[in-house]
Order: structure tokens, then sequence, then C-alpha cells
């Protein structure tokens, strides 16, 4: 008995057995957004960092983080702790008072884009944050954050006993 041999170019063929498994191979390629793996909710910082204002009166603990949410864009926050004062021999927190008056800003980059941002409060406690503006690719992986911080306060509100961190710069990892 003789066997007939169907010869059929290698796409028809493709097709022919994509058909069969109850599948279509796809003719263009998925958006980029569709590929991207999704970026758990929470805050993701770079170090914090102690910084003293002139005279070493004054004191904070001081970090930048990128918070993601659900659904939004990523947003540049940054945080005080501990922040506080000498006087008298001993250390006080910032509070009505005596309040800190401090400004963050800087830039935020990932995948050669880049935005500015700027972050201010009015302090009346030890803890504290404040956000201001985006992160421009709101995906996973490593963003570069400079941050220069300044503040005034809290007692101490000379300029000679303002905190000045300088430019810094972070890399901030965010997993997927």
């Amino acid at each position: 008995m003789a066997r007939s041999v169907i010869r059929r170019p290698w796409k028809s063929v493709i097709a022919a057995v994509a058909l069969s498994v109850g599948f279509l191979v796809p003719t263009a390629p998925a958006a980029a957004a569709e590929l991207r793996a999704a970026v758990p909710p929470g805050d993701y910082c770079g170090p914090q960092e102690s910084f003293y204002g002139g005279g070493q009166y004054t004191y904070a603990e001081v970090q930048v983080c990128l918070h993601f949410e659900d659904g939004g864009p990523p947003e540049v926050r940054v945080s005080t702790r501990n922040n506080s004062y000498y006087w008298g021999g001993a250390w006080y927190n910032a509070s009505a008072s005596n309040p800190a008056e401090w400004r963050a800003e800087g830039t935020v980059g990932k995948d050669g884009q880049t935005a500015n941002y700027s972050a201010a409060l009015r302090q009346e406690s030890a803890n504290g944050w404040a956000g201001g503006g985006q992160l421009p690719a709101g995906e996973c992986g490593a963003a570069t954050v400079t941050l220069n911080f300044r503040q005034s306060g809290p007692y101490w509100t000379g300029s000679e006993n303002d905190i000045d961190s300088g430019e810094r710069t972070y890399q901030v990892d965010v997993p997927c």
C-alpha cells in the first residue's frame, strides 16, 4: 500500500498545529506595559542618614523612598526621624512650639528618564514625611535619586544652625 505525502510550507504546518491544539500564534508583540511585572505596594528606600546642623544643636535622620500604591504612579517621599534640638544639656523633639521646617529637592531617574521632585514640611513632632514628584517609569528595577535636604529648627532657627545635607545620590532597588 502506497503512502501519499502532502508537502506544505512551514507556515501552514505551524498554523495547522496551533489551531489543532486550541491556540493562535500572536501576530504582533504584546504591549510593553503588559510585559512589565507589577511592583508590590509599599516603600522602597535608600539608606537613612544622620545630619547635624551647624554647632551640632539640631539633628535629624533623613531617608528618601519611592512609594508605590496599587494602580497609582510611584511617588518620591522624604521622611525624617528623631528630629530634635539640643538645649540646656538635653535633647528635645520638634514640637508645635518648636517646629522644624525643611525642604528636600532633587531628581529621580530610571531607564534614561529623569524627573524633578520637591517635598517640604513644617514638622511639629519627632517623625514626619512629605511627598512630591513622581518616578517617570513605574516599574521594578534600580532607580537613582538625588537629595538636597535643608532644615531650619527646631528651636535654633538662625541660618548658622541649619541642617544642609549637600547633594546626595542613592540607588533605590524596586523588586518585581
